[in-house]
Parts: C-alpha cells; sequence; structure tokens
C-alpha cells in the first residue's frame, strides 16, 4: 500500500481560505488557526472551568448507559470514561445517520477525530477525547435511506430502504422494518461483486441491526465495526439525559432571541463582505429552535411578533414565558437548528476541536454569530481528512493506459479520447459526410421548385431533418458497434472513471464502504499514518493498495 499528499481545493471558496489563507478569514473564525498547538493549549485552558465535575459525570453516565446499551466495544468505553477527567477535552466531529454509515467520507471523519485525538493528546500532555456526534435529530429521511455501490460491471446501484417516515420527524424515531432490512442487505448481496469477505461483511451488518432498533443505533453499531481498534465515543444528542444538560441552551435561544438575530445579520454581513455568499440561506424569524412534537416531528419555532412564539406550520403559539416554561420542564420538546447545533456541542462536551467537512467548515463563519450571542467562542476548525482509494485494479489499469495521477484529482473522460484514438472518429466523418450529401441534395430539391412557393422549402427542411435524425440513430449504433469491437479497453477505463469519480461524484462522496469493505476489508484505513495531521490543511491523500 502507498500514499501521496496532494494540496487540492475542497470546492468551498471560504474553506479553501480557512485552509490555506487564514489570516485573511481569522476574523471570521475567532482566530482559532487549527494550524498552531498553541490555538489548542489555549483553548483548553479556557474550557476545563466550565465543565465541572458534576457535568461530566452526568455527561458520563448518559453516554455509558446508552453505549453499553448498544453493545459498545471495550475501546469506546475505555475512550468514555477518560471524560471523567477533569483535565480531559475532546475533538468532536459527526455525520447523519445513513445507511450503510452512508458515503465513505463518514469513515473518514471518524477516522480523522481519532488521529486528531492522538496527535493533540501528544502535543498538549492531556487526555483528548474522540466523539461521534450522530445527527440523530436531522428529519430528512430521503438524505439517509440510501446508498451507493458499484457492481460488477462498475454500474452505479442504489440501495434504498423505503421504510415509509412521517414528514418532518427526525431520524432518531425511525425504525427500519426487518422485512426490509432483510431486502436492502438481499439486493446489497445480489449487485456486489463477488469478494472474499462479502458475505461476512453483509452477516455483521445484518447482525448490528435488531428488530425495533433504531435507523440511528444501527448506524452506531456499523460505525464501532469499522473503528473498534481505535475507540470511538459515539454520541446521539436525542437522549433524554442529554437534553436536561442542555436546557441553559433552550432558554438562551428564547430569552436572548433578539440579540441571536442581531449577531447573526452581523455574521452573514461579514462573509458577504467578502463577496462569498453565506453557506446557510438567512431566515431571519427563525429562533435557531425547532420544536419536537409527541411524535418527534420538528417544526421551525419563528419570532411572531407582541412576545408571542410560533412553531411553523403548527398549530401551536404561545408567550415566550410559556416557551421558557416548556424548556425547562420538558427538554426533549425542543431541536437545535445547524447553527445552534455547535453550541449545544460545545455546552455538552469540552470542545477542543471540531473536524468537518468543506459545507460545515463554512457555516460555522455564520454560526460565529450564535456562539456569541450565547457567550462562547467557536473551536478551531479541522477539515476532515479527504482520501481517494485506488484498488489494484484501477492501478493496473491506469498504469496499462498510462493514465497519470493527477487524474484522481477531478472527473475526466477517458473513454471518448482512447476511443478517439482506436479510430471511433472515422463513424463521425462518415456520418458527417451523409449529412452533407442530404443538405445538398435537400436544398437542390428547395432551389428547383422554388417557384411553387415556400412550401416547398418547409418540405425539403422537414425531409433533411427526418435524414439526419436517421443518420443520428445510424451513428449511435455504429460507434456501440465499434465500442463492442473495444469492449475491453473501454470495460478498463470505465472502471477508473467508475471507481475515482462514480458518476461524477467524488469516490468518498457517493460510494458507501461496502465496495472496499468487502474487497479488501478496512483494517488497513486506520493503519494510515496521516489521520488528522492539523499541520498539513487542505490536503487530499491518495492511497494505492
Amino acid at each position: 500500500m502507498q500514499w501521496t499528499r496532494r494540496p487540492e481545493s475542497s470546492g468551498n471558496r471560504l474553506t479553501d481560505l480557512h485552509q490555506q489563507s487564514f489570516a485573511t478569514v481569522a476574523h471570521l473564525f475567532d482566530g482559532q488557526d487549527p494550524r498552531r498547538v498553541e490555538t489548542y493549549r489555549m483553548r483548553a485552558a479556557d474550557l476545563l472551568p466550565r465543565f465541572p465535575a458534576a457535568h461530566r459525570e452526568a455527561l458520563v453516565r448518559a453516554l455509558e448507559a446508552y453505549m453499553t446499551r448498544l453493545g459498545a466495544p471495550a475501546p469506546a468505553l475505555a475512550q468514555l470514561a477518560r471524560l471523567r477527567d477533569p483535565e480531559s477535552v475532546a475533538v468532536v466531529t459527526g455525520q447523519q445517520a445513513g445507511l450503510f454509515t452512508g458515503p465513505l467520507y463518514t469513515v473518514y471523519k471518524a477516522l480523522s477525530a481519532i488521529g486528531l485525538a492522538h496527535r493533540l493528546e501528544q502535543a498538549l500532555g492531556r487526555p483528548v477525547v474522540p466523539v461521534f456526534w450522530v445527527a440523530s435529530e436531522d428529519h430528512d429521511w430521503a438524505e439517509v435511506n440510501h446508498a451507493y455501490v458499484l457492481d460488477g460491471a462498475d454500474e452505479v446501484r442504489r440501495l434504498h430502504l423505503t421504510t415509509h417516515v412521517p414528514e418532518r420527524q427526525m431520524v432518531h424515531h425511525v425504525r427500519p422494518a426487518p422485512a426490509e432490512v432483510e431486502r436492502v442487505l438481499e439486493e446489497a448481496y445480489r449487485w456486489l461483486p463477488d469478494a472474499p469477505d462479502k458475505a461476512d461483511v453483509l452477516a455483521g451488518i445484518r447482525e448490528a441491526f435488531l428488530p425495533g432498533g433504531t435507523m440511528a443505533e444501527w448506524f452506531t453499531r456499523l460505525l464501532w465495526r469499522l473503528v473498534e481498534p481505535l475507540g470511538l465515543v459515539v454520541l446521539d444528542p436525542c437522549l433524554p439525559d442529554l437534553r436536561q444538560l442542555v436546557r441553559p441552551v433552550w432558554r438562551r435561544a428564547i430569552s436572548r432571541r433578539e440579540g441571536v438575530r442581531a449577531a447573526l445579520d452581523e455574521a452573514y454581513a461579514a462573509v458577504e463582505r467578502l463577496g462569498i455568499e453565506p453557506a446557510v440561506v438567512r431566515d431571519a424569524a427563525n429562533t435557531t429552535l425547532f420544536y419536537v412534537d409527541e411524535r418527534g416531528r420538528r417544526f421551525v419555532v419563528e419570532d411572531a411578533g407582541g412576545g408571542h412564539l410560533q412553531a411553523r406550520g403548527h398549530s401551536l403559539r404561545l408567550p415566550a414565558d410559556d416557551w421558557l416554561r416548556l424548556a425547562e420542564e420538558r427538554p426533549t420538546a425542543f431541536s437545535s437548528n445547524v447553527l445552534l447545533r455547535p453550541v449545544v456541542q460545545d455546552t455538552l462536551l469540552p470542545v477542543l476541536a471540531y473536524v468537518g467537512g468543506p459545507a460545515e467548515i463554512a457555516y460555522h463563519a455564520l454560526a460565529r454569530g450564535v456562539f456569541h450571542a450565547h457567550g462562547h467562542r467557536l473551536p478551531p476548525l479541522v477539515l476532515r481528512d479527504r482520501v481517494q482509494v485506488y484498488p489494484p485494479s484501477v492501478v493496473r489499469n491506469m498504469e496499462k493506459w498510462a493514465v497519470p495521477d493527477e487524474m484522481g484529482s477531478r472527473p475526466v473522460d477517458l473513454v471518448s479520447p482512447a476511443l478517439s484514438r482506436l479510430g471511433i472518429d472515422r463513424v463521425a466523418e462518415a456520418m458527417a459526410g451523409f449529412v452533407q450529401e442530404s443538405e445538398r441534395r435537400w436544398q437542390a430539391f428547395a432551389d428547383a421548385l422554388a417557384d411553387l412557393g415556400p412550401q416547398v422549402a418547409a418540405i425539403a427542411h422537414r425531409q433533411l431533418e427526418r435524414e439526419k435524425a436517421g443518420i443520428a440513430r445510424t451513428e449511435a449504433k455504429a460507434r456501440r458497434l465499434f465500442e463492442i469491437r473495444h469492449e475491453a479497453e473501454v470495460r478498463q477505463l470505465r472502471h477508473i472513471e467508475r471507481w475515482l469519480w462514480t458518476d461524477g461524484s467524488a469516490q468518498e462522496r457517493r460510494l458507501c464502504p461496502l465496495n472496499i469493505w468487502t474487497q479488501f476489508g478496512l483494517a488497513w484505513l486506520g493503519e494510515l499514518p496521516f489521520w488528522g495531521d492539523f499541520t498539513q490543511p487542505g490536503a487530499v491523500y491518495h492511497v494505492r493498495l
């Protein structure tokens, strides 16, 4: 196995500035330069007074019960116990609870957080615990109910759960039917190429699902299987005991809503002054809170004027004091939006650093306003490690066709240029000659009979278009015959394209772990030495198996 590091754009302008030119955007991120060890040293010193022993004990007890119930491996529980240490801090990352853990980058986020925690523990000489925040509050089922794999012919296949989920319902409450889980696993077995570990991997995934369990719980068990020896605390923010600990956040979001709105206005304006479009659409009436009804459905809590707040799309409308009372008495009735969630994290956990994707780094520049309104500062933000995996078959085909490594950094059409070199352009040239001949012939027809009126030209045009359509169909058939004749070459090149840039999307953003997991296992991933290297901002790691 070999790997190389190359600096590449994240695809997000603000995140690229954060990575490559931090001084130009330091004011948007509270000066938290993620490349400097001193940043983390100062952050840790600021954090510790906010997390007394009683809070730590309540946090650990809640997570201990949850993780034990889900069968957490010993290394994960050992990491959790270290959060009792008054000197300990946490590196946090998170993702939605996607089918089969969702895209590969979910696993890369977890490994980035584990690696960063290890590096910072060595640098600071204090316990640093990696924590994965399962975004079970999200209510967009369509974003998490599917996963993509490549079949034996390198065609992209979409595996998905068809479980009906009511609109607005949080994933925390979604319980896939056992029959649905069995069906999607059978589809995975049918579509995935034959591989030594295919049956065992899918059997393990089946075992991780317990009838009556939730999507978030299934996701958590799978994530532990992928990183088990390394130790990872997993947190579901919807746990009732954790909601008790964040009641102050709900109360501040209500009582300080005018201050939150003003701080957000300033944060949005600061981003826009750089000529950058904010990563989250501004909703001025949104208090950053959701109301959660008894069925687990989320409704935006908005300012209704006159000292009242209302749940958008719901009949609930109450004076602000009643909402404050509800937050105190029933904190499970609230949930955070994307800009408040980091503040909830910062209240529950001693967050030394947050590991996020390109969009997350960018929207933290907006969340800065919410942080300030709640009396907090942003944590240092570290871009998750981006990884491109090259299976041996892809490496062989790249060498055979002299495809340079740089091609792995962007989507490229490899097939068309290769077919041109093999002579497929002869088909287009021949068809172009037929088109020219048809145009000449029907123009001559129109000219010869022009005295009969303008209808003649129209007739000639219609006939020409019919012939051109027929020629186009013939050309497509001829091209297909050419491709069949050179099927081996086309298959090898498409194999490269589909593995590296699955249907035009980066491998890590489209494929779930199943193809790699079943063919090569995943233990080698945790052994790679680059995870969480905060001194190498903006790097993409290209790994040849």
